[in-house]
């Protein structure tokens, strides 16, 4: 049984056996703190929950960035949807997604809201770059910086920090407008998709990844994607079960690993 003992992400490891209800099989050391939980483990009536819980995470961040939804956001109109099983997101703190016709809505940092991207990503901005163009003398960094602030803070993120610890860049999405790499920009005409990203030190040492990103189109002011992946900057409550009692009935087994904590038969060496 050893081999799971790493499996539990480390900031679940300081929960106790105790907090979750019986219904819920795990395997605790000699101390009581949860060492693993079958990823695949779950049941019906805690996935319908989660779903609840996303969906009404949704409809807030749809309404906090008066997105272009046909509101309230219900199971019924959704296009897709992904719950991960309860041993996967509780060790990773990572609930799942919805998709609407118009966004995808993802709770996976933290059991927070963390991301966003517009519906057919490719065929949304492929439609956008067939506006046309504008003159380069039109690109305009600052404006495209001060959208993206304007809606990471609406979801409640923590632009402060997000500026103060890390680096931020601004520039034109490559790929729409047929550069190679980030920062290049084109001569003459550009496609008017910026995106917006924060990098930590360790990523700019690393050469790669971001702490968090935005991407938009800038003439109709239309979000594309919205992200951020360290849970820290997240100022958002994460979703909260209140009766996992009543979602995992029953009783099911509880096995003792070996310890993680050291314990001393005598007293400690000083």
């Amino acid at each position: 049984m050893a081999i799971h003992r790493n499996i539990i992400a480390q900031d679940r490891q300081d929960n106790t056996a105790q907090e979750l209800p019986p219904g819920i099989p795990r395997v605790v050391d000699t101390n009581g703190n949860i060492v693993f939980i079958n990823h695949k483990f779950t049941t019906d009536l805690y996935q319908k929950e989660a779903l609840k819980l996303t969906l009404e995470e949704a409809n807030k961040v749809a309404k906090e960035l008066n997105l272009p939804e046909e509101l309230p956001i219900t199971e019924s109109n959704l296009v897709e949807f992904h719950i991960s099983p309860f041993g996967f997101a509780y060790s990773y703190k990572m609930i799942g997604g919805i998709t609407t016709k118009n966004y995808a809505y993802y709770v996976a940092q933290g059991d927070k809201f963390n991301d966003l991207t517009v519906a057919d990503y490719d065929q949304f901005c492929l439609k956008l770059k067939s506006r046309g163009t504008l003159p380069i003398a039109e690109l305009n960094t600052n404006a495209a910086y001060e959208l993206a602030t304007q809606w990471l803070a609406a979801v409640s993120m923590d632009v402060k920090q997000l500026n103060q610890n890390c680096k931020v860049h601004v520039a034109l999405t490559p790929f729409w407008n047929d550069l190679t790499h980030l920062g290049e920009k084109p001569k003459n005409q550009f496609v008017p998709i910026y995106f917006i990203w924060w990098t930590s030190p360790e990523n700019d040492i690393q050469k790669s990844g971001n702490v968090a990103y935005v991407e938009l189109f800038a003439p109709t002011k239309t979000l594309l994607q919205l992200s951020v992946s360290n849970p820290k900057y997240i100022l958002r409550k994460p979703l909260i079960f209140t009766n996992l009692a009543a979602l995992f009935p029953g009783i099911m087994p509880v096995h003792t690993n070996h310890p993680v904590k050291t314990i001393y038969l005598s007293a400690p060496p000083s």
